[in-house]
């Protein structure tokens, strides 16, 4: 089990693969991660080496004409849906291909793709959070936002230290107002505020009121979240 890809139920993270990288709305990025996935399956075959170019050669000259946020960012066509469900996944990850290398085909390589840890995934309580972040996500897109910004974790969790609010808190005596405060980010900032996962911020040195702040621009005014963090630190 793992941050990006949970054994149990049924969402899972892309951010790294940039495909939060397009300027597409939701509806727009599951249809495109549709055709990728059904490409894939009509085109590709592991034991034909040729297939698996060709069939990147193909999605990238279709994908060529989308707008990206970052030009630097790649979107890598071999992220889709995988196993008929709506978890989305690297659809030549050695555990499907059986080939250690297979993503050698990606742009970024097998020992990129292999070893890229995202700030979240790198945090030591990254399953609790995995945890809170499916109880509230209806679909591998919500998942993915939570699980690639490590600013509103990293905010949260500063804010509780500075306050000297023991941690578990976070995962106990405050989680339901920490999903409350996380589901009203998803609804409120939806896709436009969908980061990468590459993006890094340093927040040690903020204040926890400076920290609150800039949650609070992340929902609506005198929401139930709003409130809430605003009287954490009275």
């Amino acid at each position: 089990m793992s941050l990006c890809y949970p054994e149990d139920g049924s969402v899972s993270c892309g951010s790294c693969c940039g495909i939060f990288n397009l300027n597409l709305t939701k509806k727009d990025i599951t249809l495109l991660l549709f055709q990728r996935t059904e490409e894939f399956k009509n085109t590709v075959d592991f034991k034909v080496s040729y297939s698996l170019p060709a069939y990147r050669q193909s999605r990238e000259a279709k994908e060529k004409q989308i707008s990206k946020k970052d030009d630097s960012t790649y979107n890598c066509p071999f992220l889709g849906y995988l196993d008929e469900g709506y978890k989305m996944g690297c659809m030549i990850h050695p555990s499907r291909t059986g080939n250690p290398l297979s993503q050698n085909y990606s742009f970024y390589g097998s020992s990129i793709c292999l070893a890229y840890q995202c700030r979240n995934r790198e945090n030591p309580d990254s399953m609790q959070w995995s945890k809170i972040f499916q109880e509230i996500s209806s679909n591998s897109l919500e998942y993915s936002q939570l699980s690639a910004n490590h600013e509103i974790i990293q905010s949260l969790e500063i804010i509780f230290t500075k306050l000297n609010y023991p941690k578990d808190w976070i995962f106990g005596k405050f989680r339901a107002e920490v999903k409350g405060f996380l589901k009203e980010y998803i609804d409120f900032k939806g896709i436009s505020d969908q980061r990468t996962s590459f993006e890094i911020s340093s927040l040690e040195l903020e204040t926890a009121k400076s920290l609150i702040k800039k949650l609070s621009k992340l929902l609506r005014k005198n929401s139930p979240s709003f409130r809430w963090l605003g009287n954490l630190i009275t």
